[in-house]
């Protein structure tokens, strides 16, 4: 829905300026070819091949990778950006190439074939028309009653034949061959102690959830996890990253108790009993230690450690690294998914990766 929206606000303009279709069709070609070009420029320094050497120091190398790794939460949300751009106008010329074939197999010129498939003038109701202005009467202030109510009319028939236009050209792309290559930026995958994963570590997807006992989004999103690690088997790895927020007041001790936890090989139970109580507080981490089988003499005094603090501080600091601040926040394969996300979302990104590797494999045995 996302990219179609897109094409109509780049071909038509936005809903309710009263730009003609005539007027949409001599812009659509220039803005395309500006977006384009926008996009190469930026992405040949962007797109370089990371492991490059940008320079030496007394004959040691430092690549771009390197460059990049302590400036990539600066570096990312640019490269998001492009992103963005590059697929704004991917999408246009995707919806033009569509446009041009079905015009071709019509024998039509493509202009042409745009006003079929906007179809013919639309009737509003004057009630539809009247209701709308009786709830937008602030915003007509300056306009007469008359010019309120005729422009309101000439918008909501605009907006329905883009609709039956953009329902169209959805049904026209179906029916052609489409394959998209165009891949959104990743960060990279920052590694979590083998106590903290579960999932084969030759997993083709890996999930690296970051994450704070108190908050109320990563218990919700707890559910969801199970049920993807339970659809895709050994073909995904779940990597668990500390990063308690400041707002929750036991949740920094939590993550230490959870760390505590893996260092006695009962980190996911420990896990579980937090995400699953009512409240946290400090004397509840020894139950759940004592629920959880371990020996809580060494787990009291793990959690009194300077090494569960500064595990947890690792985590914290890897996190602002990334530039991510906020809970719960996934990354897939590097790929950044932000809170609690169904698992539709989550089945999405994993079968799109799971394609890609297959794909690449099917080509390196040909």
């Amino acid at each position: 829905m996302h990219s179609q929206s897109s094409l109509i606000r780049i071909e038509f303009g936005a809903h309710g300026n009263g730009l003609s279709s005539s007027r949409a069709r001599i812009f659509l070609p220039h803005l395309i070819a500006i977006l384009f070009m926008q996009c190469l420029m930026v992405g040949w320094v962007c797109g370089q091949e990371s492991d490059r050497v940008v320079a030496t120091v007394n004959g040691a190398p430092i690549t771009l990778r390197d460059v990049d790794a302590t400036a990539i939460n600066k570096i990312f949300p640019l490269q998001q950006q492009i992103f963005a751009l590059r697929k704004a106008a991917l999408e246009n010329l995707i919806s033009r190439r569509v446009l041009e074939t079905q015009a071709a197999r019509k024998n039509l010129s493509v202009e042409d074939l745009i006003s079929q498939l906007l179809g013919p003038p639309v009737t509003v109701a004057a009630t539809q028309v009247e209701e709308l202005y009786t709830d937008n009467l602030s915003a007509f202030a300056s306009m007469s009653t008359d010019e309120a109510r005729q422009k309101l009319r000439l918008d909501l028939e605009t907006q329905a034949r883009l609709k039956r236009y953009r329902e169209q050209l959805l049904e026209l792309r179906k029916a052609v061959q489409l394959e998209s290559f165009l891949e959104e930026p990743r960060l990279p995958v920052p590694s979590a102690p083998p106590f903290s994963s579960i999932g084969p570590a030759n997993a083709k997807v890996v999930i690296t959830e970051f994450s704070d006992f108190q908050c109320p989004y990563c218990r919700e999103v707890q559910s969801t996890i199970k049920q993807v690690l339970r659809q895709f088997g050994n073909n995904v790895r779940l990597d668990f990253k500390n990063l308690p927020l400041e707002q929750h007041a036991f949740a920094t001790v939590s993550a230490q108790a959870a760390y505590c936890s893996g260092k006695q090989g009962r980190f996911w139970e420990y896990h579980d009993a937090l995400f699953a109580a009512d409240g946290i507080s400090r004397d509840s981490l020894d139950v759940f230690a004592t629920r959880s089988g371990l020996n809580v003499t060494l787990f009291q005094a793990c959690l009194a450690s300077t090494e569960s603090r500064l595990a947890v501080t690792a985590d914290i600091q890897e996190a602002r690294r990334l530039g991510i601040d906020s809970t719960p926040t996934f990354l897939i394969n590097g790929k950044l998914l932000r809170g609690a996300a169904n698992f539709d979302q989550f089945k999405s990104i994993i079968e799109h990766d799971l394609k890609a590797i297959r794909s690449r494999s099917a080509a390196q045995q040909r």
